[in-house]
């Protein structure tokens, strides 16, 4: 093995090198496997990055049908209505607006009271815990 180590290329193990030139091409050689390393980290990590982004583009694209969908079904529901109460379709097509927008303020007032829900109250617990023990005199 130690003639391996002497026979790689730039080592000067074999002509007696002192424990400076040792080090430096120890340095030499981390440094390379370092760089090698981080350039197959950039390497997968542009590979991941371009996987992502194609996910991200289906998830988009699919929610983008679903909304057109959802809009599609409120429009052929309103039609139907209309046809079915003998109503023109411009007043059922109020009444669902109307019923959308109590719906979307419901939702608001819910997530406004979900924000004075307090978070992580058992991490401040412990750390007020342990801000007395600190300030506590031994």
């Amino acid at each position: 093995m130690a003639e391996s180590y002497a026979a790689r290329p730039g080592s000067e193990a074999g002509s007696g090198a002192g424990a400076f030139s040792h080090l430096r091409e120890t340095f030499a050689y981390a440094a390379a496997y370092l760089h090698a390393r981080l350039r197959l980290a950039g390497l997968e990590s542009k590979e991941a990055l371009v996987h992502y982004l194609k996910i991200i583009a289906w998830v988009v694209v699919a929610l983008v049908i679903v909304v057109f969908g959802y809009l599609f079904l409120c429009i052929g529901a309103v039609v139907l209505i209309a046809r079915l109460i003998g109503v023109e379709w411009p007043w059922v097509m109020i009444a669902f607006a109307v019923a959308h927008f109590v719906v979307a303020v419901v939702c608001v007032f819910r997530a406004k009271s979900s924000l004075t829900v307090p978070m992580f109250s058992v991490s401040l617990q412990e750390l007020r815990k342990d801000k007395e023990w600190m300030s506590s005199p031994r």
